[in-house]
């Protein structure tokens, strides 16, 4: 197999599995990590040989496997839902505004593919001040949950999912919070900013993260990442500022102090009653994924490249 099949056919694959098909250009963003960047000329030559060939189809401007023509409709689908929840999200994301030592909140998951179900909760990767990270944590949860927007149990519809936690100075997601692979690409590639209370956080992000660049053709993609964002209001700034001087001195940081003690024996008591997968605790980072599914997807997506790779022999 030609290596930019070995690319293009398992970036198809892995969106496959989630019902997604595709366009050109987007098969070309998060093209499976080659080790050169790929010119744009070389992989549509490529890809239309393989629609040539019949091992991917392609209809309205997507690309998609053979028989699979049905996931068309889904993503059309999905693409509505997609809107109706950013706008949805960023009407709730003002709030936020008010957590103190919040310095960055930005998009994971399944919304910023476009890729989202009815049911589907927002996902948020948190940057705190450093050294009120638990203190952050803390607040944001009686925010979110006073709002009636946090995300707990089963009630997962629109609701605030709050699974990662970083610090200023420790924005790289290190491989034992997360699984440096193709999955974790996928989903930090496509990081959205939402309210960047830190102006030029997320770009430090971006450099902070260089290692995605080994699983994906182009990153960080030149396109406008911060379309998303919003403005934080002065009035509700001013309230976290406010709260942030308060708990500045030796107080804030006795509080951060018990605050960990205590969510950390909560965490680590919670983890031995149920599945803990992709749990992750420091004071610089915290990382909730409990019974993900990453793992069988990766399974999978490796799986049928194996059985792809089998009929090239």
């Amino acid at each position: 197999m030609a290596s930019l099949e070995r690319a293009i056919l398992p970036t198809l694959i892995y969106c496959d599995l989630l019902d997604r098909p595709l366009t050109d250009l987007e098969i070309y963003k998060y093209l499976l990590g080659p080790n050169q960047r790929v010119s744009f000329f070389d992989f549509k030559q490529t890809l239309t040989e393989l629609v040539q060939t019949k091992k991917v189809e392609s209809r309205n401007g997507l690309f998609f496997f053979i028989k699979r023509s049905n996931i068309i409709k889904i993503r059309e689908k999905r693409l509505k839902l997609a809107q109706l929840k950013w706008k949805k999200l960023k009407k709730l994301s003002r709030w936020l505004t008010l957590v103190p030592f919040l310095r960055l909140a930005a998009v994971t998951g399944s919304l910023t593919a476009y890729n989202t179900r009815r049911e589907s909760d927002f996902d948020l990767l948190i940057v705190a001040k450093n050294g009120r990270l638990w203190l952050a944590r803390t607040l944001i949860t009686a925010l979110t949950g006073l709002l009636g927007v946090r995300r707990h149990g089963t009630f997962t519809k629109d609701r605030i999912c709050l699974n990662c936690y970083l610090t200023q100075d420790s924005l790289k997601i290190k491989p034992q919070a997360k699984p440096h692979d193709f999955h974790s690409a996928q989903e930090y590639g496509r990081l959205t900013p939402l309210l960047e209370i830190e102006k030029g956080l997320y770009q430090k992000f971006l450099q902070k993260n260089s290692w995605l660049n080994q699983y994906l053709n182009f990153y960080p993609w030149p396109n406008n990442q911060t379309a998303k964002k919003i403005e934080p209001g002065k009035f509700l700034s001013l309230i976290r500022e406010t709260i942030e001087w308060l708990l500045e001195d030796a107080t804030g940081n006795w509080l951060e102090k018990k605050l960990g003690a205590w969510q950390t024996q909560r965490i680590k008591k919670k983890s031995e009653t149920e599945p803990a997968d992709q749990i992750y605790v420091s004071n610089e980072c915290l990382m909730f994924h409990p019974k993900s599914k990453s793992y069988e997807l990766v399974q999978k997506w490796q799986a049928k490249i194996d059985h792809l790779n089998a009929d090239y022999v």
